[in-house]
């Protein structure tokens, strides 16, 4: 009798049928596909056993680093994906199913002002992020130095091209990606945990550093992220770390002084003190505001009790 060998092809999202590795197992699981047929690029994260998953923003001179340590290497592909990353703030699953039309106008041959809008994988929320002048530029850069040309089959081409090596010709991984840009991070003496979430992080970090006074850029990050709440995004972007990092030192500080130093603690006495961002103070004080703006012809003691109660909760919300 005949041993059969079941042999198996992969139709990729350019319709090219590839001959698979033979296998006796029919029952592989499948490749999962989005609500349009194509396949669906899942992040294999950074998680390692035994290792914390979290990775953080990178430091502004880093990111000159990574970008500097790519462009050394050729590595135009991964350059662009680092840079537009940081410009977009969008995770690396849905950055790689980009296309040049995502970009440019088939009409006029021109940017877009906009991304064509786009479907998250891990939401399915609808995303359109602006395009700004550091992705117009690093857009140029990438096709000066590899000579690709967007407008071939009406802008339809996938962005994020290998180009170079065994996959030469197909869509970059985000395995792949996440290996050079980890790799890259060690090259350049990066000793903090980076992922592919860390230029999305850092476009946070940095926006938080530019607009200090702004009491909506919580809420407007929150937009850019899709998040469903502040606090999420808080944490996200790693104001929460910084705050409970200052709880260690404190703690630290005072064993210094107190425990293993000679300074003589004398407890005070508790008091009814609550510490609260500027940012979310402004935006309280904005609130109270319009609420006596709104409330002011009114004698209900219902309806003020009721204004003040929301305004607690907007402190309890936001308290340090």
């Amino acid at each position: 009798m005949t041993n059969s060998v079941a042999v198996r092809f992969d139709v990729s999202e350019d319709n090219i049928i590839r001959l698979l590795p033979a296998s006796n197992d029919l029952d592989q699981p499948q490749p999962k596909l989005k609500k349009d047929g194509t396949r669906k690029i899942i992040c294999s994260g950074n998680k390692k056993k035994g290792q914390k998953s979290e990775v953080y923003a990178f430091e502004i001179e880093d990111i000159k680093k990574i970008i500097a340590y790519f462009e050394s290497k050729n590595m135009w592909t991964q350059y662009l994906v680092f840079i537009l990353s940081c410009n977009l703030a969008r995770r690396v699953g849905d950055m790689l199913s980009l296309r040049w039309i995502n970009f440019y106008n088939p009409q006029t041959g021109l940017f877009r002002d906009d991304i064509l809008e786009i479907q998250e994988d891990k939401t399915d929320k609808l995303a359109n992020p602006h395009i700004n002048s550091a992705c117009r530029n690093a857009i140029k850069k990438y096709i000066k130095m590899t000579g690709c040309r967007p407008e071939e089959n009406g802008y339809e081409n996938f962005v994020f091209i290998q180009l170079a090596g065994n996959f030469k010709g197909s869509v970059l991984s985000d395995s792949g990606y996440l290996k050079s840009l980890k790799k890259a991070a060690r090259e350049v003496g990066i000793t903090y945990n980076v992922g592919t979430h860390s230029p999305r992080k850092t476009f946070g970090m940095i926006s938080r550093m530019l607009h200090p006074n702004d009491h909506n850029s919580m809420q407007l990050l929150q937009v850019i992220y899709n998040h469903s709440d502040a606090k999420t995004t808080n944490h996200y972007i790693g104001l929460t770390k910084k705050q409970t990092d200052a709880y260690y030192e404190d703690m630290g500080t005072f064993f210094d002084d107190y425990v293993t130093g000679r300074k003589e603690y004398k407890e005070v006495a508790i008091s009814p003190v609550v510490s609260i961002d500027v940012n979310d103070l402004r935006s309280i004080i904005q609130s109270a505001y319009e609420l006596g703006r709104e409330n002011a012809k009114t004698d209900s003691v219902t309806v003020h009790l009721d204004a003040f109660n929301a305004l607690m909760e907007m402190v309890e919300n936001v308290q340090k």
